[in-house]
């Protein structure tokens, strides 16, 4: 997959209208839930995603961390890619932060998602340039002692959505939008077509035409 000329493209665009065109091809499960949402309003985030599943505790332990999972989700990283962390939706504890920011980033990953909490925002703020999380909140609490990272590059559920490694993940302010890969380049093509459409509807209502009018001349609405 050429992701130069994917993250280019997409650039373009935005996520409704990728979402829209993966609802008319029947993909109607593909925008993450949880009102997951950005450290920045301004940057997009776009690559295959880099899958990890937790585990938690019914109560806190006491204990040494496992560092080897930990640490198979930065060996898994590479150029391009978003991680992205499945927790059930659960806030107890921050399952990303500063310094897994910084190993990621390190390693290529452009960003990553988080359908729980994540934590150490302003330092994650201060990483250049511009690290996008995205995630259901904050919290200071650490995931030692109550979540472990299972497993790294398998099927997951995260925000409702089933995401499979290499599965596209697509950000912007409005939300996130996964891309199953088999089908990558034919939404692309529709949703550019789309956006095409709606940029003549917005500048035909503002230059006076009927709201009916623009909507049957151009059928995006």
């Amino acid at each position: 997959m050429d992701l130069v000329q994917l993250r280019s493209r997409l650039s373009q665009l935005y996520v409704p209208a990728v979402a829209d065109i993966l609802d008319d091809m029947g993909y109607t499960e593909q925008v993450l839930k949880g009102n997951l949402r950005p450290l920045y309003s301004d940057v997009k985030i776009c690559g295959p995603a880099v899958t990890v599943s937790t585990y938690w505790y019914s109560s806190y332990r006491r204990g040494e961390r496992n560092i080897e999972s930990l640490a198979a989700i930065f060996d898994a990283c590479y150029n391009g890619c978003v991680v992205v962390v499945a927790t059930g939706g659960n806030r107890e504890a921050a399952c990303w932060g500063e310094l897994m920011s910084n190993a990621a980033r390190s390693r290529g990953a452009v960003g990553a998602v988080v359908d729980g909490a994540i934590r150490d925002v302003p330092k994650i703020l201060e990483i250049n340039p511009p690290f996008q999380v995205y995630s259901a909140g904050f919290t200071p609490a650490d995931s030692k002692g109550r979540v472990e990272f299972s497993e790294s590059e398998v099927e997951i559920v995260c925000g409702g959505v089933r995401i499979r490694p290499g599965d596209i993940v697509y950000g912007d302010f409005d939300g996130i939008v996964v891309i199953p890969k088999q089908v990558v380049w034919e939404v692309l093509e529709e949703a550019e077509k789309k956006v095409e459409k709606e940029t003549e509807f917005r500048k035909s209502i503002r230059q006076g035409m009927n709201f009916r009018e623009a909507v049957q001349r151009y059928k995006v609405v």
